[in-house]
């Protein structure tokens, strides 16, 4: 798998940077087979722990079982910008740091992205237009180097109001068999 970043292409994955091993927010091995990009991955494993669990998505080699999905959870941004929107330029350099962060994970299958601004993000790394892939929650799109991109909405940590939270609980249970197939094919 080679991803690009927009700014370019990289042939050989990079050493992996110090930032990555703890400066960058995230949760879990570079050894993962699914990444999870998201605004805020502290709060987004407290709101998915019971997705986590019913799915068997561990964070630790040694927590699960044979059937258990390694993963990791990561920012799609550094630090947020107080606009309610990301910025263009901070897209931009979420985009290169995000592909050094693919590129450092050998395993890696799936991204399962959780919001539009993760959705751009691993768009940008993999540099792929916005134009040529909508935003799909719901659905997972094979993508030219064959890695799996699975959309998923954002989960907020401030007050929502209920009934969007339950439909977007709802679309990720559904969304589930089909991250599990993906990963997981039956023989």
């Amino acid at each position: 798998m080679t991803l690009r970043a927009s700014t370019g292409t990289i042939s050989a994955p990079p050493p992996i940077p110090t930032f990555l091993e703890g400066g960058r927010s995230g949760t879990g091995p570079l050894s993962a087979e699914m990444l999870i990009v998201c605004l805020d991955p502290e709060g987004a494993t407290e709101t998915l722990a019971s997705f986590l669990d019913a799915n068997s998505i561990v964070f630790d080699a040694d927590a699960g079982g044979p059937e258990a999905i390694l993963g990791r959870i990561t920012s799609v941004m550094q630090p947020l910008s107080p606009q309610p929107l990301a910025l263009p330029s901070e897209l931009e350099a979420c985009s290169t740091a995000l592909c050094t962060e693919l590129q450092s994970m050998p395993r890696l299958k799936l991204v399962l992205t959780l919001g539009i601004s993760a959705h751009i993000a691993v768009l940008g790394a993999c540099g792929i237009p916005l134009s040529r892939l909508d935003f799909r929650p719901g659905e997972i799109t094979h993508l030219p180097d064959g890695l799996l991109l699975a959309d998923g909405c954002h989960f907020p940590t401030k007050p929502f109001p209920a009934e969007m939270m339950a439909q977007r609980r709802s679309a990720l249970t559904e969304l589930a068999p089909k991250i599990r197939a993906a990963l997981r094919p039956v023989i």
